[in-house]
């Protein structure tokens, strides 16, 4: 395996079929053979990357020095581990020694590529991670959201706002004990409920999303009954006087 040629997927360094032969001593069948023998210890994305369909076109495209078969549907890229099981598979001492040679040159060169060399990379490192956990913690606070916003208001928000409703209700009718109320409470109800429904386009005020809770609550202090309602009010509570925006 001499001037082995540099294979990387992703950022990571990876074999080829191919390469695995070479450096082992070994025809490509047999590892073919050996990898389908024991299929069942092999794991992908451990052990090895199966390319296929655009995902193989376009590392043919990256990679043309290899001399890749343009009719190849698929293609097995090992990782060093893939390279382990490989060499545990022929078990000859030239598939060892080479074993060896790739995880002190091919493989741990990427390793120490990787790791920050001075205090500047090592703080530009750390500064990423804090980055990075920043995403994390903003991704799942989404996601908690997301799914508060699925489940609609929770129990203790819907009866607040269902206890301000009524609070509205019953200073429109003139107190719930009024002739409007027991008349025209349950109409108020439905009147209100229908418009805010229809506001926030769910079937039931409990389904309104937590995210919008405060708009609902705004929409409640603003809402008034229909002009008609108000008049029937104002009939059956003549002696109560109600401020109207026409």
């Amino acid at each position: 395996m001499n001037e082995l040629e540099i294979t990387e997927l992703n950022g990571q360094r990876v074999l080829t079929t191919q390469q695995i032969a070479d450096g082992y001593g070994a025809k490509t069948r047999t590892i073919v053979d050996n990898f389908n023998n024991n299929r069942n210890r092999f794991e992908e994305g451990k052990h090895f990357i199966l390319l296929e369909g655009e995902y193989l076109r376009v590392f043919k495209r990256e990679n043309e020095n290899f001399g890749f078969a343009q009719n190849i549907n698929k293609l097995y890229l090992w990782t060093e581990k893939g390279a382990l099981l490989h060499a545990k598979s022929l078990g000859t001492d030239e598939a060892w020694d080479m074993y060896d040679i790739l995880v002190d040159t091919y493989f741990k060169v990427q390793e120490e590529k990787q790791l920050p060399q001075t205090p500047e990379q090592q703080i530009a490192l750390l500064a990423q991670g804090n980055v990075n956990l920043n995403k994390k913690v903003e991704q799942i606070e989404n996601s908690v959201l997301d799914l508060t916003d699925r489940f609609g208001l929770p129990s203790n928000k819907a009866k607040v706002l269902q206890k301000k409703v009524a609070s509205k209700v019953y200073m429109f009718t003139g107190g719930k004990y009024s002739n409007a109320h027991k008349k025209l409470g349950a109409k108020v109800f439905r009147e209100f409920y229908k418009d805010l429904n229809n506001r926030f386009d769910v079937v039931k005020y409990s389904d309104i999303p937590l995210s919008r809770y405060d708009e609902a609550t705004e929409y409640l202090d603003m809402w008034q009954p229909s002009f008609n309602t108000t008049l029937e009010i104002r009939g059956l509570n003549s002696q109560t006087s109600f401020d109207f925006e026409a």
